[in-house]
C-alpha cells in the first residue's frame, strides 16, 4: 500500500469541520495486490472483534469487509428506522470529504433492520435494536479483480497529522497480523422450538385464509435453538458458509458478542445510480440426491399450483410497490429455478429506472416485507404474524445490506440465517401458508430450510 499520508484530503476535511461539528474524511486507495477479505476479517479480530462485517454478492463480483466503527446508527424504538438512517446519511453527506470514485468504496453504511419494529424486542436481539448500521473505520472492497482500502475518520478543525498517522499505523499492524487458525466449536445440542405450536398455528391460518376474502397468504416462521461447547468464532462461521453454500448473498455482522449471519438467495433491491434491480423468490422444494431426482423435483416445482401461486403473489406485490418509484419497469418472462445447496426456489428478476426524487431506503421500506416473508395483503400479513408467532424474528427475514451516501447500494432479505451469542444460538426458517397448504408439509419445508445454517454450524456432516 502507498503509505504516503493523504494530507491534502485531510486538510480539506479540517477546513470543512467546525469546532463542534466534525467533517467525515473518507479516503480510498487501490492496494498494490489483491487482499483476501476472509483473511483480513480474521486479522481484524484481534483489535476489532465485535465490530466487523462481511458482504459478498452471489456473482462474487463484489466482496466487502469492514471493521472498527467510525459512526454507528442504532435505531430508536419510537422513530422510523428507515427514516432515521436516511437522516444520518444526509447529515454525513453534508460534511463528507472523499476521493472515492469506485462504486462500493468510500463512506458506506452496512447493517440491517428488524423484521417488525412494532413487536417487543426480545433479549437476544437487544443489542441490534430495530436497526444497526456501521460506517466502518477500515473497509476492504474487492471489485473487478482489484482491492481497495477505505479509511473513514471524523476530523475536527484542530486535529493534527498525528491522528492520521496513528490510524495508518494501525492499518499496517492489522495487515501484518498473524492469523491464528481456529476450529468450529462443537455443537453439543440443537432442538426445534415450538413444533406443535407451529402445526396448530398453520391450521388456524389456513382456516382463516379459506374463510376470508382478503387474506391470501401468511408466512409463518419458527426457530431452532443451539448450544455449543464454547464461544463460536465468527470467522469459522464465515468460512463454513462460503465453503458449503452457493448462489447466495453472504452476510455477517457482529455486535459485541452477538453475530448475525446468513447465506440468502433473495435480493430485495439493488440501486446503482438510477438503475434498480429486484428479485422475486418464492416457492421452494428440496434438492434431489441424484441429478435425475433433482431434475424431477425442480420440474415438479415449476408446475406446482400452490408454489406458483405463492410466487405470483410476490411478483404482483413487488411490481405494484415499485411502480410509483420507477419508470420502465420490466420482469423476466417466466419463473426459473434458483438452486442452492439444500433448496431450490422459483425465481424472477425485475429491472427499472428510479425516479430522481426517490431514495433507496424509501423503496426498501415500501418493499419490506414482501409476500415471500410477510404475507398478502402486506399489513394484514404482518398483523397476523404479530398475533400468532411466539417469537421476535429480530433481523431474520428483514433487509440487510449496504447503502452509500449518494443512495446507491444493495439489500438482500435475511433468510437462511442465524444469530449466535457466545456459545448459544438460534437459526430461523419460514414458509408461506396459503389456502391449500398442509401443516405437516409446511413443517417439513421449514426443516429443509434449517439445513443450510445447521450445516454451516456443524449439525449436518455430509
Amino acid at each position: 500500500m502507498n503509505t504516503k499520508l493523504p494530507l491534502d484530503l485531510f486538510n480539506q476535511a479540517k477546513r470543512s469541520a467546525s469546532q463542534d461539528q466534525p467533517a467525515l474524511f473518507s479516503w480510498v486507495t487501490e492496494l498494490d495486490e489483491l487482499v483476501s477479505p476472509v483473511k483480513l476479517f480474521k486479522k481484524a479480530g484481534t483489535a476489532f472483534k465485535g465490530e466487523r462485517f462481511f458482504w459478498q454478492n452471489p456473482e462474487m463480483t463484489l466482496t466487502m469487509t469492514g471493521f472498527g466503527v467510525t459512526k454507528q446508527f442504532l435505531a430508536e424504538k419510537k422513530k422510523d428506522a428507515f427514516l432515521g438512517l436516511q437522516e444520518k446519511i444526509e447529515k454525513r453527506l453534508r460534511t463528507c470529504v472523499t476521493n472515492a470514485t469506485v462504486d462500493a468504496t468510500g463512506p458506506i453504511y452496512f447493517g440491517g433492520f428488524a423484521f417488525d419494529p412494532e413487536r417487543d424486542t426480545e433479549k437476544e436481539w437487544q443489542s441490534f435494536k430495530d436497526g444497526l448500521f456501521y460506517l466502518p473505520l477500515f473497509m476492504l472492497t474487492n471489485k473487478d479483480g482489484k482491492s481497495y482500502l477505505t479509511v473513514n475518520l471524523s476530523i475536527y478543525s484542530d486535529d493534527t497529522e498525528s491522528k492520521l498517522e496513528a490510524v495508518f499505523n494501525q492499518w499496517q499492524k492489522i495487515i501484518h497480523q498473524e492469523v491464528n487458525e481456529a476450529e468450529m466449536a462443537l455443537l453439543t445440542d440443537f432442538k426445534e422450538i415450538g413444533k406443535e405450536h407451529f402445526l396448530e398455528t398453520a391450521s388456524e391460518i389456513i382456516d382463516m385464509i379459506n374463510h376470508s376474502e382478503d387474506v391470501k397468504k401468511v408466512v409463518l416462521a419458527r426457530r431452532m435453538g443451539l448450544r455449543f461447547q464454547r464461544q463460536v468464532d465468527s470467522a469459522i462461521i464465515l468460512e463454513n458458509m462460503l465453503a458449503t453454500q452457493e448462489n447466495s448473498y453472504f452476510f455477517l455482522i457482529e455486535k459485541g458478542t452477538g453475530v448475525f449471519f446468513g447465506a440468502t438467495p433473495e435480493r430485495l433491491l439493488a440501486v446503482n445510480g438510477d438503475t434498480i434491480q429486484s428479485s422475486c423468490v418464492a416457492g421452494s422444494t428440496e434438492r434431489g440426491a441424484t441429478n435425475d431426482a433433482d431434475e424431477a423435483l425442480g420440474n415438479a416445482l415449476l408446475q406446482d399450483a400452490k408454489n406458483l401461486r405463492e410466487h405470483s403473489y410476490v411478483v404482483q406485490m413487488m411490481e405494484e410497490t415499485l411502480k410509483p418509484f420507477t419508470t420502465g419497469l420490466s420482469l423476466s418472462s417466466q419463473p426459473v429455478l434458483l438452486k442452492n445447496r439444500d433448496i431450490q426456489h422459483l425465481y424472477m428478476n425485475i429491472t427499472a429506472k428510479k425516479k430522481p426524487d426517490v431514495t433507496m431506503l424509501e423503496m426498501v421500506k415500501a418493499l419490506h416485507p414482501t409476500p415471500a416473508l410477510g404475507g398478502l395483503p402486506q399489513k394484514m400479513g404482518l398483523a397476523i404474524i404479530r398475533m400468532k408467532e411466539e417469537m421476535d424474528r429480530g433481523f431474520y427475514g428483514a433487509p440487510i445490506g449496504w447503502v452509500d451516501l449518494k443512495g446507491s447500494g444493495e439489500f438482500a432479505v435475511a433468510i437462511r440465517s442465524g444469530l449466535i451469542i457466545d456459545s448459544q444460538g438460534l437459526i430461523y426458517a419460514g414458509c408461506g401458508i396459503v389456502g391449500d397448504s398442509v401443516p405437516k408439509e409446511e413443517l417439513k419445508e421449514t426443516e429443509v430450510k434449517f439445513q443450510p445454517m445447521l450445516r454451516v454450524l456443524g449439525g449436518i456432516k455430509k
